[in-house]
This record gives structure tokens, C-alpha cells and sequence, in this order.
């Protein structure tokens, strides 16, 4: 899942403790989110077989599997056929789009991929219904060990509300980094690219605002931590995408002490 699919809102109603940690999906922002996660992360057989059934219902049968076939069976005309997984994740998204389920199933379809809590319910409004999906980032605990500014591939779009703040914070040594793409015909306004070197116009391999912490020599620190970009504050969102996507910090147990957040 990534940040542009989430709007941010304090769910009141579903959190006692006033948590700020969930993200409220509309329908179709949960379906686009389980797309992506289908997507990203190439075949997941262990998911598609615990999430067949509550996509396609009596549509599929779920059989022995096999290292090389999740064993997901889909109805079609009057015999169950074998789907392949790197078809099936595509096959599921289709049916998703096309027929899609009531909230509590898409609630239980997200809980299901996104591995965290989710409940179905009004957004923080009340005017619309949808999905609300802990994000976890309260429980995570950063060892600094800066691979995802290093190696893993980063997000490399940024929000409007960033570059507001690099603006009135007036840092130009941010914004040159930063490469703004015109408004076209259709579009709801500029969308920004980080980080674009400013000599070369190509992304940079390593974020330019990583250096090495002055008292770890194993550690690195973040120069723009209080203004780093709304992705990096996210990052890694929940504990499956960390694990997907090689991050090396941990989630602490619901019983610990709560954690501050990566530098």
C-alpha cells in the first residue's frame, strides 16, 4: 500500500484511545489498495488461497496445493478450472472491480492482505462508508540502519502539503531536489518527483538528506527529519510491507511501551 491511496482522519468512534493511526479507504481506494498489493509484491499463494473465497465465493474451490500452484480453482461454465497464481492475483483484482463485495467482506478481504486490523464504517464525517485500516506505525521501531533511503525502492512522488512546508520553511536547498510536473488537461493540479538531482536530472540512488549518525557508526540519521517528505513518515505503514519490502526494524508488541518514531 502506498500513501496515495489513504486519506488521514482521527477515528473517534472506533478508537477509544483516540489512536490517529487509522487510515479511512473509501470502497474504492480499499480495492485499488489490495490491487497494489497484488501487484507490488508478485505471487502470494498463501494469500490468494485464504482470500479466494471471500472474493469469489462459491465461484471458486480451493484444493491441495503444490509448490508451484496455490490450488485456487475457478468456476467456469460448469467445471472448476486450475488458475495459475501469476494469473490468479490479476483474476481476483477483475472481480473485485467488477463485482464488488459488501463492506464488512471488503473489511475482512483487507484485513486479510494488508495483515492488520481493519473495521467497516463512516468516515470521520459520517457521510461516507468504507474501510478503516491500522497502520501500525505506532508500534514501529527503527533501527537506523537507513535502508530504505540506501537501497529499497522508495516511494518517489511527494504531496502538495510537502512542498508548502519546504516553502514557508523556505528551504530552496529541499525544493531543488524536488521536480514539479505541469498541469495537464484532467488534472487536479502539479504533481511533484523526489529526488531529482539538480546536476544530472535523474533520481538519486541514495536520498541526499542521509548521513551517517556523529555518535553510531552503524547508524544514519535523517538532516530533514522535523520536514522529511508525508511517504517517509509513513514508511513502512504496516508490518507486511516492511517484510516485503526488506526493512530491518521490528514492531513492537502490543504490551510494550509505545515507540518513537524512526529518525
Amino acid at each position: 500500500m502506498t500513501r496515495k491511496y489513504f486519506q488521514k482522519h482521527r477515528p473517534d468512534q472506533i478508537s477509544a484511545a483516540g489512536d490517529p493511526h487509522w487510515i479511512f479507504l473509501t470502497p474504492a481506494q480499499a480495492v485499488d489498495a489490495v490491487a497494489l498489493d497484488f501487484q507490488a509484491y508478485g505471487p502470494q499463494p498463501d494469500l490468494f488461497r485464504r482470500s479466494a473465497p471471500l472474493i469469489l465465493g462459491k465461484q471458486c474451490r480451493i484444493t491441495a496445493r503444490n509448490e508451484n500452484w496455490s490450488g485456487v480453482s475457478v468456476l467456469r461454465g460448469t467445471t472448476f478450472d486450475p488458475v495459475e497464481d501469476h494469473h490468479l492475483g490479476f483474476y481476483l483484482i477483475h472481480v473485485l472491480e467488477t463485482d464488488p463485495p459488501d463492506l464488512n467482506t471488503l473489511a475482512d478481504i483487507c484485513r486479510q492482505v494488508f495483515q492488520t486490523h481493519t473495521i467497516a464504517g463512516p468516515d470521520r464525517t459520517g457521510t461516507i462508508s468504507g474501510i478503516w485500516t491500522h497502520a501500525q506505525m505506532d508500534r514501529f521501531i527503527c533501527r537506523q540502519c537507513g535502508e530504505c533511503c540506501r537501497t529499497l525502492d522508495y516511494e518517489t512522488g511527494c504531496e502538495e502539503s510537502d512542498v508548502r512546508r519546504w516553502r514557508e520553511s523556505g528551504r530552496t536547498d529541499i525544493l531543488t531536489w524536488v521536480q514539479t510536473r505541469n498541469i495537464s488537461a484532467g488534472d487536479s493540479g502539479p504533481t511533484y518527483r523526489i529526488w531529482v538531482d539538480p546536476d544530472t536530472g535523474e533520481t538519486a540512488r541514495t536520498c541526499p538528506w542521509l548521513a551517517p549518525c556523529p555518535d553510531h557508526a552503524d547508524r544514519f540519521m535523517c538532516t530533514i527529519h522535523p520536514i522529511k517528505p508525508e511517504v517517509c513518515r509513513q514508511y513502512p505503514f504496516t508490518a507486511k510491507h516492511a517484510a516485503m519490502t526488506g526493512c530491518c526494524g521490528r514492531f513492537a508488541a502490543p504490551t510494550e511501551p509505545p515507540v518513537s518514531r524512526n529518525p
